[in-house]
C-alpha cells in the first residue's frame, strides 16, 4: 500500500509539473458568433498555442471565480451554473450584439522542481529577477517550491456592434486589459494593453503576445504597466505574463508564489 501510494504521489507531482510549465487560455470555436449562434468555448493548456495543447474541464474546486460580462446585462456567475468536470468548459450564445468578456480565476496549485529546471523556467518566462533573488538568498541550488494561480480572460464579438466591455476591469489580482477595442482593429495595427497587479500598474515585467500563425512578441511593461502588441497576423491572439514573489503567508511549504495572467481574442 505504501508503495502504491508513493507511486501515485510521484505521478501527481510529475503531471502537475508538466501542466505548470504551460499557459492556460480560453479558445471559442469562433470569436465572432452571430446573435443567437451557439459556440463552444474550450479551456486549453499548452505552449505557444500549439505545442502540447490539451483541453481542460471545468473544475469547481479549483475555480474561485468564473463570470461572463457584457454591456447589456449584469455579470453572469457561470460557476454556479456549470456541472463539475464539464467538457468543453462552456457553451456560449448571446442574443444581443456586442462584446462579451469571459473571466476566470483559478486558485492555488503547488509544485516542486529541481533547482536547474526551476531556474530554466524562470528564465524562459522572463523572471530573471527571481533568479537574482535566489542568488542573493543563497538558494540557487535549492529546489523550487512554488504555488501558483491563474487569471484568464477572453473577449468575444457578437454581431457587428461594439461597446466598451473590452476595457472592463473585473478585479483580478493580476489583470490584463486592452486600452482599445481589439475588434476595432485590423491586421497591421497596434494594440496597447495595461497590466494591473493588486489594483496598481505593474511596471518592469516581461510580457508575451502569441499568435498561432506567427512569432511570439516579447515586451516589458512600462511604468504605467502598459505594453503594445503589433497585430501582424489574423487568427487567435494570446497576451500573457507571469509574476512571482516570495510567499510569506499560509504557504504550505511553498517558498514562492506566482500569478499567471492570460487574455485571448481573435483577429479576422
Amino acid at each position: 500500500m505504501k508503495s502504491k501510494f508513493l507511486s501515485t504521489m510521484i505521478c501527481a507531482v510529475l503531471l502537475s509539473a508538466n501542466a505548470f510549465a504551460h499557459e492556460y487560455w480560453f479558445e471559442p470555436e469562433t470569436f465572432f458568433p452571430a446573435p443567437g449562434q451557439k459556440t463552444v468555448v474550450h479551456l486549453y493548456v499548452g505552449d505557444g498555442l500549439v505545442k502540447d495543447r490539451e483541453e481542460r474541464s471545468f473544475q469547481l474546486a479549483k475555480t474561485t471565480m468564473f463570470q461572463l460580462f457584457s454591456a447589456s446585462s449584469q455579470p453572469a456567475n457561470l460557476k454556479t451554473s456549470l456541472v463539475d468536470e464539464a467538457l468543453p468548459i462552456y457553451h456560449f450564445s448571446a442574443d444581443r450584439p456586442g462584446n462579451y468578456l469571459l473571466a476566470m480565476e483559478r486558485n492555488w496549485s503547488y509544485i516542486k522542481l529541481e533547482s536547474q529546471k526551476f531556474e530554466d523556467y524562470l528564465r524562459e518566462d522572463g523572471m530573471d529577477y527571481i533568479i537574482a533573488e535566489r542568488a542573493r538568498l543563497g538558494e540557487s541550488a535549492k529546489e523550487g517550491r512554488e504555488r501558483y494561480s491563474r487569471f484568464i480572460k477572453s473577449l468575444l464579438q457578437v454581431g457587428d456592434k461594439r461597446d466598451e466591455t473590452y476595457k472592463r476591469m473585473v478585479g483580478l489580482k493580476l489583470e490584463i486589459t486592452p486600452m482599445e477595442n481589439p475588434y476595432a482593429k485590423k491586421v497591421g495595427d497596434q494594440l496597447a494593453f495595461q497590466v494591473m497587479f493588486d489594483g496598481k500598474p505593474l511596471a518592469g515585467k516581461t510580457a508575451f503576445a502569441d499568435n498561432r500563425n506567427g512569432q511570439t512578441q516579447k515586451m516589458t511593461t512600462d511604468r504605467e504597466g502598459k505594453i503594445t502588441v503589433k497585430l501582424d497576423r489574423s487568427g487567435l491572439w494570446l497576451v500573457r505574463l507571469v509574476v512571482m514573489q516570495r510567499c510569506t503567508t499560509d504557504c504550505n511549504e511553498a517558498d514562492w508564489e506566482s500569478f499567471w495572467g492570460a487574455y485571448s481574442f481573435g483577429m479576422k
